[in-house]
């Protein structure tokens, strides 16, 4: 069995996939039909949608990091 630190950050990286998946499938074609359409707020909007997504991600990734460096202390 692995140790629970391995575990802890494969389940961050399937969080970490979700939330991509939720930006390549959902957010980017209704940002790119918002720009066809020459929509701006709505654009903006999803801009933002997007953004804070990444930006929970970014957070995710730093914590997988940080528990894969401090792995021989758990």
């Amino acid at each position: 069995a692995a140790p629970s630190y391995v575990h802890v950050m494969a389940g961050l990286y399937l969080v970490m996939l979700a939330l991509f998946l939720r930006i390549q499938l959902l957010q980017l074609p209704r940002l790119k039909r918002a720009i066809a359409a020459q929509n701006w707020p709505e654009g903006g909007a999803t801009l933002g949608g997007i953004r804070r997504l990444v930006g929970i991600n970014l957070l995710l990734g730093l914590v997988v990091v940080a528990l894969a460096s401090a792995r021989p202390l758990l």
